[in-house]
């Protein structure tokens, strides 16, 4: 029998992205799931719905928002995590 797998969908500009994958697979091995990595864009979407940027962009609090709660969490989980000088970076 084929172990259960998980489809992981991600960016690879995303900064939330970014704390799942430095933990995916060692959660994915200890719980004996097979990881099937879709890599997607989120600027499309964005597009999609009318905005030309990130919301974390058109929405500075909500941006400041995601910068400290990224810092915090990297930090809890022991990751290394810097602000890109340019944001959002083209996952391109």
């Amino acid at each position: 029998m084929a172990a259960p797998r998980l489809d992981f969908w991600y960016d690879f500009a995303s900064s939330y992205s970014y704390l799942a994958v430095s933990r995916i697979e060692a959660l994915s091995q200890a719980a004996g799931v097979a990881v099937r990595w879709r890599p997607f864009l989120l600027g499309p979407i964005f597009k999609a719905q009318g905005m030309e940027s990130s919301p974390f962009n058109l929405f500075p609090v909500k941006g400041q928002y995601m910068c400290r709660d990224v810092a915090r969490q990297a930090a809890d989980l022991g990751v290394p995590f810097r602000q890109p000088g340019q944001f959002p970076q083209n996952g391109v």
